[in-house]
Parts: C-alpha cells; sequence; structure tokens
C-alpha cells in the first residue's frame, strides 16, 4: 500500500511539474498567436453548464451511483476564470439511499498556445455524505493541472490529473481523466467526460459524464 501511494505521488507531482512547465513555456512565447477561435475549448469564456454524471464503484456495493453537476465559469482576465461547482450524486444499497454533495469555489490560470491552452487550478469546498440516518461533512480542496488541446475548429479535448484531498475524511484521491468540449455555435456546447478514480485506502472508480454548456 506504502509503494502504491509513492507510485501515486510522483505520479501527481510529475503531471504538476509538466503543467507549470508547459504554463512558463507558454508565457515565453511572444511570437505565437492565441488560440482566439469561440469554438476552441472552454477555458476563458464565460458559461454555465450541467452534466449527468454515471459513476462506476468498483468493490460494490453499492456498484453504481449516478448524479449531476452544475458548473459555472467566469473569465476574469486574459489568463484567469473564477470556478464555482455543485455535484450531487446517490446509490443504493441494501435497500438505504447513499448521497454525496460536493461545492468547490476557486480559480484557474492558463495559458495561451497556438494548439490550446495549458492550465493549473485551486478549489476548495466543502463535501456532505448521508447513508441512512449516518451523517458526515469535511472541508476539501483540489490541486489541477492539464492541457485544453484544440483538435478541430469546434472541438477540444482537455487531459488533465487532479489531486482531492477531504481533511476531515483523511481521504486522498487522485484523478486521471479527459474532458471533451464541442461548440454547436455562439451560445451552446455539448461535454464529454472519463475519468479513473484512485482513492487510497479504498475501491476506486470511474466516472462518466455528459453535459451542455450555456456561453454568455
Amino acid at each position: 500500500m506504502k509503494q502504491t501511494k509513492n507510485i501515486k505521488s510522483s505520479i501527481l507531482a510529475a503531471a504538476l511539474a509538466l503543467g507549470l512547465v508547459a504554463t512558463a513555456t507558454a508565457q515565453s512565447v511572444t511570437t505565437t498567436p492565441a488560440a482566439t477561435d469561440e469554438g476552441a475549448g472552454l477555458l476563458g469564456t464565460n458559461y454555465a453548464q450541467l452534466s449527468l454524471n454515471y459513476l462506476d464503484l468498483n468493490g460494490g456495493p453499492p456498484s453504481v451511483a449516478r448524479g449531476f453537476n452544475f458548473a459555472y465559469n467566469q473569465k476574469v482576465s486574459s489568463a484567469v476564470d473564477f470556478n464555482a461547482d455543485y455535484d450531487w450524486a446517490r446509490a443504493e444499497a441494501y435497500g438505504s439511499h447513499l448521497t454525496q454533495q460536493k461545492v468547490n469555489f476557486g480559480a484557474t490560470a492558463y495559458s495561451p498556445l497556438e494548439w490550446g491552452k495549458a492550465y493549473v487550478q485551486v478549489l476548495g469546498g466543502w463535501v456532505w455524505q448521508k447513508a441512512g440516518s449516518f451523517k458526515d461533512d469535511s472541508f476539501a480542496y483540489t490541486l489541477g493541472t492539464g492541457v485544453e488541446f484544440t483538435v478541430a475548429p469546434k472541438l477540444s479535448l482537455t487531459p488533465y490529473v487532479n489531486f482531492v484531498r477531504a481533511t476531515g475524511f483523511s481521504q486522498n484521491e487522485y484523478d486521471f481523466g479527459v474532458k471533451a468540449a464541442y461548440r454547436l455555435n455562439k451560445e451552446w456546447s455539448l461535454t464529454a467526460r472519463a475519468q479513473y478514480d484512485a482513492v487510497e485506502h479504498s475501491s476506486d472508480a470511474a466516472e462518466y459524464s455528459l453535459g451542455a454548456a450555456y456561453h454568455f
């Protein structure tokens, strides 16, 4: 278990370093124009997004959970976005509902490149859990990095890595995933996400989501 923890920590450190290096490299490039096509991703845009989520919980019961996520993104400068989101998920086991809610607020700093944007993200918030009559809650924070690649005029793909810690639960989670966004028109984008959750001292999980973002 200790060796696995060290491996996960090393992967996270390398990914964060890669994101910081990419960001620094982008800042040093002054002759390359930034990607300005409004269809080339979600970073640097104002939008509200609603997604439906499906979670494959290994080692259940419960074996699956379903829920939704509402996210808000506001551009505050040429390189920083404000982020807020609410996440709700529910599973059922032995006749009881298991519910989890999360609220996050934070910021994403990014650097435009010709082919996309490299970013780092910091979020903080609260998580609530309820199983039958049992209730618990905790402060939680997220440190993340990734690169939003412009793969077509209207399509972006974003591989990312997150470290998530719920302090009250003494729980660490490492998220490895990819997000996609397709711009339908000026106001709407379709979104999708696939993510693997490596949770210390617990069973891992996989998450999938489909959604839509309204740009304003």
